[in-house]
């Protein structure tokens, strides 16, 4: 016995209802995406526990203390939608070099690979050091931070 695809009703609805809240995408182009027909929506939409995940996912996602993370998203959103603009134009040699140039060390920084994803730098300057006085009569501690935090001796 064989399956017909359209009796078959494997949708995520919870990266459905997520992708929708977030409001990124028109709802079309996230339909699109998932494949679904416009039957298939039909039928997804009216869904009680659809309905609950997109209002929970929305609510979250519209809170204020979401914001940071919204920004966040769309933004990397628009400039991923806007990546292959920028590997198609490095090629353009109608384009200044300098500007090609720095198109192409700006996706660099974009894909770590300029060498500065190490947060500590892995040069001089790379740590912190704290020194801490009590009083004349007890030495000072110093803590450093580095790339593996330690507690140096007390001077």
């Amino acid at each position: 016995m064989t399956t017909e695809p359209t009796t078959v009703f494997a949708v995520d609805l919870a990266s459905l209802a997520r992708e929708i809240a977030m409001d990124i995408f028109p709802t079309e182009q996230v339909l699109a995406i998932h494949k679904l027909e416009d039957a298939e929506w039909q039928r997804i939409c009216v869904n009680p526990k659809f309905q609950d995940m997109l209002a929970s996912m929305t609510r979250e996602w519209q809170s204020a203390a979401n914001t940071r993370e919204r920004v966040k998203a769309k933004a990397a959103t628009g400039l991923e939608a806007m990546l292959e603009t920028y590997i198609r134009e490095i090629g353009d040699e109608t384009i200044p070099l300098t500007q090609r140039v720095e198109a192409g060390k700006f996706l660099a920084r974009l894909g770590e690979l300029d060498g500065n994803g190490d947060k500590f730098g892995g040069g001089a300057g790379g740590g912190v050091t704290i020194n801490i006085t009590t009083s004349q009569d007890r030495p000072t501690i110093t803590l450093t931070a580095t790339r593996d935090p330690v507690l140096e001796d007390i001077e």
